[in-house]
Parts: structure tokens; sequence; C-alpha cells
């Protein structure tokens, strides 16, 4: 299910933006948001809101994609996850320098 939610947020902002960029975008931020999320949740020792997490918000994208795919398609995904992360730090990085 998680996979599927993913592939519709990456379809809309194609469809919508129509910009690489802008899906780059998004990819950090579900990666941070994700993260994030489970960092507060292992934060708070409140076991109810811990299990929920841990039940239905995934860890990262990398497991999102580990879950459904193995092997060679694992790596490419991965790997392709891995230079939206580059992109993303370059975009910020490239932000912050022009804002200045």
């Amino acid at each position: 299910m998680d996979l599927i939610i993913l592939l519709i947020l990456i379809v809309i902002v194609i469809m919508v933006y129509r910009d690489v960029k802008f899906l780059v975008y998004l990819l950090g931020t579900l990666e941070l948001l994700f993260r994030l999320i489970h960092h507060i949740g292992d934060k708070f020792k409140i076991i109810d809101i811990n299990t929920f997490i841990n039940r239905y918000i995934p860890s990262s994208l990398f497991s999102i994609f580990e879950k459904y795919t193995t092997g060679l398609v694992y790596d490419i995904i991965s790997w392709s996850l891995i230079i939206a992360f580059c992109a993303f730090l370059y975009y910020l990085v490239k932000y912050l320098i022009t804002k200045k």
C-alpha cells in the first residue's frame, strides 16, 4: 500500500509540475519526514504511538522499495534514490548560496 501511495505522489508531482527538480524535492522531503517521524516515535516512550508509527509509517524510502523488490531491481532503485538525494542536496546548497 505504501508503494502505491508513493507512486501516486510521484505521478502527481510529475503531472502538475513537469519538472524533475520538484520530484527530487518530493523524494528528499519524504525521506526526511519518514526518518524524523521514526526518530520522534523512538524518543517518546509512549507504546501506542511508537507501535502505530512502526506499523504504518515506513522508516525510509529505501525500506519501501526493499519490501517490494530484490536483487538488481532494488540496487538500481537504491542508486537512483542516492542520486536523487545528491541532487536534493545540490538544490538546497544552491538555494542557500543564491539567497545570500
